[in-house]
């Protein structure tokens, strides 16, 4: 018996010491309040844990069952953007110092390895930059560089052997060559050997935003040293898709729809509707069909339906016991459907300025459908009363409205212009865009 009890004194202080920290201080102290963490999955980040950030304080204790790996620390909103990453080993404390454009791990050799080799890498890198920015062409000083650079990626790697780190320093190997190339060589020998060090079915690299984030850089800058136009532009994004494509062959389906899914949301973003659709028609949809993942089938569906050029989604109305038809609409050029609500302040400041700015122009120009999302009719019916000019759709049950649901609306006032066939042609974010919108014309 005093043998178990012995066994479980031992037994707990082991216990203790496998529960590692994370703790930091943040600057400045009056900014940062809360965080979450979230560990990196290959398709998602797993919530963990959220808690105070106390004068500019963080300390927190991992749970003895956490998994090693990439994790991410939220600190502020949106928290798309207001976040860090950083490796836990599980066999380390974590420090950090935090300010608003910096970040740096003293303590923790895994962190300080991966942000070091980063720092060092790029700094090499820059003067490869300096060099060709400077028009110089001795191959001496040129090899002397790229001599430079793969001895700091040999440190590193020397250096990070066995650790977290290991594998995204080395899946960072860069290309190196063995004589002077010129600048358009040297891009498109960089190009060619891009993904050489890395290994898409490695799991570390998975369970990162890593993968994602080579593959994102290699589309957006992977590109030919000339002047392009917009077609030129867009066949170069759809070579180095395709190329991804058949990088990320061998991995699994649901791995391959969140890059896709994170390359398609890029292109949302930036507005390049013609890459997003292309993205979604050549790999994604079939991939989220496969996957019977409704929710994103229905969202690229309907992202292609409200793109430009398309003939705008039909909805019908009820005026004078008549059933009215968006199709159906006759009689002017264009056509603007404004999603607002009568408890939306933002949207009672933009009507009176739309309906200005359709008066000021010639008869016949405009046609304005005014769909009001709402929860009852009263409110609604005293304030469309004073645009008498306006073709007025009541859309009850606010942000489950059929119509609003099917033009993807979210916000209001949020507004289509429609040419004369009911092709949409612009999503001006209010008047002043729209007016904007046909002065450019």
């Amino acid at each position: 018996m005093i043998k178990k009890i012995l066994f479980i004194f031992f037994l707990i202080p082991l216990c203790m010491q496998a529960q590692k920290t994370v703790s930091g201080s943040f600057s400045p102290a009056e900014k940062y309040e809360w965080f979450i963490i979230y560990k990196l999955k290959t398709t998602h980040q797993k919530y963990v844990d959220n808690g105070k950030i106390v004068d500019g304080k963080l300390n927190y204790t991992f749970k003895p069952e956490a998994e090693k790996g990439m994790y991410r620390l939220v600190y502020g909103l949106p928290q798309e953007s207001e976040n860090f990453d950083f490796i836990y080993s599980g066999e380390e404390d974590i420090n950090l110092v935090f300010g608003e454009n910096s970040l740096e791990f003293t303590v923790s050799k895994e962190n300080k390895l991966n942000t070091e080799y980063f720092s060092s890498i790029n700094t090499v890198k820059r003067q490869i930059n300096t060099f060709y920015q400077n028009g110089e062409t001795d191959t001496e000083t040129f090899l002397a560089i790229f001599k430079a650079l793969n001895e700091t990626q040999e440190i590193f790697e020397k250096e990070a052997k066995g650790t977290i780190a290991s594998h995204f320093i080395e899946a960072s190997r860069s290309y190196i060559p063995t004589t002077y190339e010129t600048p358009q060589v040297m891009v498109e020998n960089i190009k060619k050997h891009y993904f050489d060090h890395i290994d898409f079915s490695n799991p570390v690299l998975q369970n990162s935003d890593f993968i994602s984030d080579k593959i994102s850089n290699y589309v957006f800058t992977a590109l030919p040293m000339k002047e392009m136009n917009g077609k030129e532009l867009i066949s170069e994004y759809k070579k180095n898709i395709a190329t991804i494509s058949k990088k990320i062959k061998s991995i699994s389906p649901e791995y391959k729809k969140t890059l896709f899914s994170v390359l398609w949301e890029q292109m949302v973003v930036l507005e390049n509707q013609d890459i997003a659709n292309h993205i979604s028609d050549e790999y994604l949809i079939s991939l989220a069909k496969e996957q019977n993942d409704k929710v994103l089938v229905d969202k690229l569906e309907k992202y292609k339906r409200l793109s430009f050029g398309h003939v705008a989604p039909e909805f019908t109305w009820v005026k004078d016991n008549k059933t009215q038809k968006l199709s159906e609409l006759e009689g002017a050029e264009n056509y603007i459907i404004v999603f607002w609500s009568s408890t939306c302040s933002h949207c009672l400041q933009e009507l009176p300025k739309l309906k200005q700015f359709v008066k000021s122009q010639e008869e016949g120009k405009f046609k304005v459908i005014a769909i009001g999302l709402e929860d009852e009719r009263a409110s609604w019916a005293n304030e469309s009363s004073f645009y008498p000019s306006f073709i007025h759709v009541l859309g009850l049950d606010k942000w489950d409205n059929e119509i609003g649901n099917m033009y993807d609306v979210s916000s209001t006032p949020t507004f289509f212009v429609l040419d004369k066939d009911k092709r949409i042609i612009g999503k001006p974010y209010g008047v002043k865009e729209l007016k904007e919108f046909y002065t450019k014309e």
